[in-house]
């Protein structure tokens, strides 16, 4: 066996350990790591949304029993059936972009968000009776994020549900997996189709992220809340500095 494909599963079970702890983030990680492997950025993409499909059934499984789950089964769907609209664009869109030209904006919009995941409830319920604008916002944030494939938007997507819907931050993590397995399998298929597959190393990414995203929600939904607002603003601000380093 190659040392790069131990290097994979290794790299994705870390990546994803952390993921699941933080509820997202993962592309932080496991991005540098594709482009060092001489990856472009659509192998990148298709490695990485392999790996994602497993990260997603392995978080989706440690949920199963902690009453996480969305319960709100029509945002779901709509969000699903938006996600898959997004996906299918963003798997012929992705080949084509230059992400060098994002990371400053990703990495600020980043750190301005940080602060307002601990915002009181008092002041985000005041949001709830304007949730079409909040769907409005989290299709948008889904649109966007499956052209522009960055872990930048996943706090932003957070701040959404919770803001609007009055959503947990484990609840969002939850939510989120739901969507990430749709987006991720539709961009696998994308790109495998025009030819950017590497399987040795989305096998490897696939088995490293299906163990790893298990052992860290359960870590997650073991320590509560609080300690998953930390965790996603700690992950998000590693992820905003990495990016303009």
């Amino acid at each position: 066996m190659e040392v790069a494909y131990v290097a994979t599963f290794l790299v994705a079970f870390i990546a994803s350990v952390l993921s699941g702890i933080a509820g997202g983030g993962v592309s932080f990680v496991t991005t540098p790591f594709w482009l060092v492997l001489g990856m472009s950025p659509a192998q990148g993409g298709a490695t990485g949304a392999f790996m994602a499909t497993g990260m997603s059934l392995s978080s989706v499984a440690a949920f199963r029993k902690s009453g996480h789950l969305p319960k709100d089964k029509k945002l779901f769907y709509i969000l699903a059936t938006v996600t898959l609209f997004a996906s299918i664009l963003g798997a012929m869109v992705v080949p084509k972009i230059d992400i060098e030209a994002f990371k400053a904006a990703l990495a600020i919009i980043t750190i301005l968000a940080i602060p307002l995941l601990f915002i009181k409830p008092s002041a985000q319920h005041t949001l709830k009776k304007y949730k079409t604008v909040g769907l409005f916002l989290a299709s948008l944030l889904m649109i966007i994020g499956s052209v522009i494939i960055s872990g930048a938007f996943s706090i932003l997507f957070t701040l959404t549900l919770v803001a609007f819907f009055g959503m947990s931050v484990l609840q969002t993590t939850a939510m989120k997996r739901l969507l990430f397995f749709v987006q991720s399998v539709v961009l696998l298929v994308g790109f495998a189709l025009q030819g950017y597959f590497i399987w040795q190393h989305g096998i490897a990414g696939f088995c490293g992220g299906i163990l790893g995203a298990y052992i860290g929600t359960k870590y997650a939904v073991k320590k509560g809340e609080s300690f998953a607002k930390y965790a996603l603003a700690s992950m998000s601000l590693i992820g905003a500095v990495a990016l303009l380093a």
